[in-house]
């Protein structure tokens, strides 16, 4: 069995304390909120944005990865709220039947399970409805509550990939995590 990737609407999730749904140009102004923060881009980008403009072209350019079968972005809202916090997603790579995480969350939900309840969710997705058989994560080292909550997660560690990412004008290693789907071991 391949990849499900040609979804033709763009999956609504829903946990008990978020909604996570596609990203839309309203949502530029609380996203560039928290990807212009320099303590909440410290490990996720090389600088952050200083233009509500970069936040834009980003949900734009997330919009058309989805499109075109590349990858899936989730605006992450906590119930009750109606501003996106955060988002999370992957990209895949269809022949191997993997994907490459990533996710970043206002600094201002940190250390509240907000993220783990959101990379659950979709993880659950990817393994389920898309048939993925591994995701995959990079962190920058030494952003260790990435890693905690990778580890949480079930993600192991496979190894550093040394002065992979340029940021704050030094190179840093990244660690490598991946997660298997046990269920679907021979496809």
């Amino acid at each position: 069995m391949g990849l499900n990737i040609h979804l033709h609407t763009f999956p609504t999730l829903e946990t008990e304390r978020l909604i996570l749904r596609q990203l839309a140009a309203t949502d530029a102004q609380d996203s560039f909120l928290f990807l212009s923060d320099e303590e909440n881009m410290r490990y996720y980008d090389p600088a952050p944005m200083t233009q509500l403009e970069q936040a834009e072209k980003s949900i734009e350019r997330h919009r058309r990865r989805f499109a075109q079968h590349e990858a899936l972005r989730w605006g992450i809202i906590s119930k009750g709220e109606s501003r996106v916090i955060g988002n999370c997603g992957y990209s895949w790579d269809a022949d191997n039947r993997n994907a490459s995480l990533s996710y970043i969350l206002s600094k201002h939900y940190w250390n509240k399970g907000i993220m783990t309840e959101a990379l659950t969710a979709i993880i659950q997705f990817g393994f389920e409805h898309i048939h993925l058989h591994r995701i995959e994560a990079q962190v920058a080292y030494p952003n260790f509550a990435s890693a905690r909550l990778l580890e949480k997660l079930g993600f192991q560690e496979e190894g550093r990939l040394r002065d992979r990412q340029y940021a704050n004008n030094q190179f840093v290693d990244e660690r490598m995590f991946a997660l298997i789907n046990t269920n679907n071991v021979n496809g």
